[in-house]
């Protein structure tokens, strides 16, 4: 089962390593605001998940089960940050409003999040189920 978890987790760096892409390319204006004059949530915001992408993705490479914390963490907390904090995150002056359709984009990261989280966490759950019959 660890087999299977270490391959869930190349899927999961995948993912990671393109929001690292996504929060580098914020951050160097690509993404059609100036980083620089963004709101101070939204710079923090990139600074933390790059840090925790980039725990995640090095995690897996090294094999190391750190990228599991880093990916828990990262996960759940943009799950609230997605859903119940939603409003918070895109209440920003009216040069930074985000378009309406924009908020699909947030749902589609509240389910991929869902779904990782499930599907790590049986593999989780499975693996140590797997490793107590063995014993």
């Amino acid at each position: 089962m660890d087999r299977t978890l270490r391959f869930a987790g190349y899927g999961i760096a995948a993912a990671y390593a393109y929001g690292a892409c996504v929060h580098v390319a914020n951050m160097a204006g690509l993404t059609g605001f100036d980083w620089l004059s963004a709101p101070l949530k939204w710079q923090v915001l990139d600074l933390v998940y790059l840090a925790l992408d980039i725990a995640v993705v090095a995690g897996v490479v090294m094999a190391n089960r750190i990228w599991i914390v880093a990916f828990g963490i990262a996960a759940t907390s943009q799950l609230i940050l997605y859903t119940a904090l939603r409003s918070w995150v895109l209440d920003v002056p009216k040069a930074f409003a985000v378009p309406p359709e924009s908020g699909s984009y947030l749902d589609g990261l509240v389910a991929f999040h869902t779904v990782s989280l499930a599907v790590v966490g049986t593999l989780i759950f499975l693996s140590k189920q797997t490793r107590r019959a063995m014993s």
